[in-house]
């Protein structure tokens, strides 16, 4: 039994039940603030939905890689594109996660570099999606693929171009705003010198 200092003798209380005796005990300050980041995640929701949202989207585009592998003749890298995206995508949204925890440098790295090889990967996509707009979605009618696959990957990799196209406007009218404050500003500042 390990010996306990009287402050931690003090944040103990013993419950005895009939012949079962347990002690339960007062977070210590650590365990406190541990707590406390665990609260104030839960407080900004926004930020977990969005992830949430992203593993539901990257287990999907797995599954239906998988199951649909074999259903698209006309370009087999579909359901390819789709299972790997879907893979690392799972991996790169849990391993800050994993990694909040264990505080390992080389899981930091491990996601960055997952976020590139995302990146590359998506452009890859583009190239094996885009290059075949429309196939056929018949069997009965020669070279195809798989409608349920085909869309997904195509509206998936759509609204990414969306959302990183509408990122890049934001982040330039943000710049394009502070560098005209800076040089109203700076036009203020010699005005006021003559």
């Amino acid at each position: 039994m390990a010996t306990s200092t009287p402050s931690e003798e003090a944040n103990v209380t013993k419950i005895e039940a009939g012949s079962l005796e347990l002690e339960a005990r007062l977070p210590n300050d650590e365990e406190k603030a541990e707590l406390d980041k665990i609260k104030d995640k839960y407080k900004k929701p926004a930020a977990g939905t969005f992830y949430l949202i992203y593993v539901v989207l990257n287990t999907v585009m797995l599954c239906v890689g998988i199951i649909t592998a074999q259903d698209c003749p006309i370009n087999p890298k579909i359901p390819i594109y789709l299972a790997v995206a879907g893979a690392v995508g799972i991996v790169s949204k849990l391993l800050p996660f994993i990694n909040y925890k264990l505080q390992l440098n080389v899981l930091q790295w491990i996601a960055y570099l997952l976020y590139v090889f995302e990146f590359a990967w998506m452009i890859a996509g583009s190239v094996w999606i885009y290059s075949i707009y429309q196939p056929n979605y018949h069997p009965s009618e020669g070279p195809h693929c798989d409608k349920t696959a085909y869309l997904l990957a195509f509206w998936l990799l759509t609204i990414n171009y969306i959302y990183i196209g509408l990122t890049i406007l934001f982040t330039c009218c943000i710049l394009g705003c502070l560098l005209v404050c800076v040089a109203k500003f700076i036009n203020f500042c010699k005005s006021i010198e003559d």
